[in-house]
């Protein structure tokens, strides 16, 4: 049992080959100051193959640092075995959030803010932003918008979306959330976080939402995502077409019920 009886963030990382850039993701997470919760980093290593531990062995000495070994090849069901382990096996866990292995925390005191609103709101959902960095320079600032809990505006971020325009991209690696939260990723092999995200939303009668409009959690690198999803452009826009379709025929449906 915790001795905090506040519970636990556990932040789960979906690792594949992640020996260039986990360092810099971990060493972010144990940088953060003043947060009185005890942050778990869990780590589902899904059939790596590079030296990605020795990058990170000093942190894996530490007892808040757990490494589960995975055989999935999918995404989105890494990402759900994380969601499900920690609802099965850390009974004191308060919010579960991501950080992906190429990612990092924006700063040593986004923990800290997000800690604030889930003592001050206590919500089911907390939806922050993030910068977009392609090498080492800042492109874009992608923050969470009020306005997401708008289905009109939302509909005009996911038409962009699946028309590949960039500035209508979601923040959707950025979000933190109660065990108690039964929402999944999508069985999809692109844009599983943007479904994720746009189920939440499409819940905010169920969800108690927190959209934390001036916080950046995360620098989601766009290095190799870039000419990864130039490679799968058709997987990739697919998937955003199929999106928006989906929250078109589910907000329809809401209408007549």
């Amino acid at each position: 049992m915790s001795m905090n009886p506040d519970g636990k963030i556990v932040i789960g990382m979906p690792l594949k080959n992640g020996a260039k850039t986990i360092r810099r993701a971990v060493k972010s997470i144990f940088s953060q100051r003043k947060v009185r919760r005890e942050i778990i980093l869990l780590i589902a290593n899904d059939g790596s193959t590079d030296s990605w531990k020795s990058e990170i062995s000093r942190y894996l000495q530490n007892p808040r640092v757990m490494v589960i070994d995975v055989e999935f090849g999918k995404t989105y069901a890494v990402r759900n075995f994380i969601l499900d382990y920690v609802r099965n096996n850390i009974p004191d866990a308060a919010y579960i959030g991501r950080l992906d292995a190429d990612d990092f925390i924006a700063d040593e005191y986004s923990l800290h803010r997000i800690e604030r609103i889930m003592d001050t709101y206590n919500p089911d959902v907390i939806i922050a932003g993030n910068k977009q960095m392609l090498g080492s320079n800042i492109i874009r600032k992608n923050p969470a918008d009020i306005r997401f809990l708008d289905y009109s505006y939302l509909e005009k971020r996911l038409m962009m979306m699946a028309d590949g325009i960039l500035e209508g991209e979601l923040p959707s690696c950025n979000i933190f959330v109660k065990p108690t939260v039964d929402v999944r990723y999508k069985d999809i092999d692109s844009a599983e976080d943007h479904w994720y995200l746009v189920e939440i939303l499409l819940n905010k009668d169920r969800y108690k939402i927190y959209i934390a409009e001036d916080l950046i959690y995360a620098v989601y690198s766009l290095d190799g995502k870039v000419t990864q999803d130039n490679k799968k452009r058709e997987a990739y826009l697919r998937s955003r077409k199929l999106l928006y379709r989906y929250f078109l025929e589910r907000v329809g449906a809401m209408l007549y019920e």
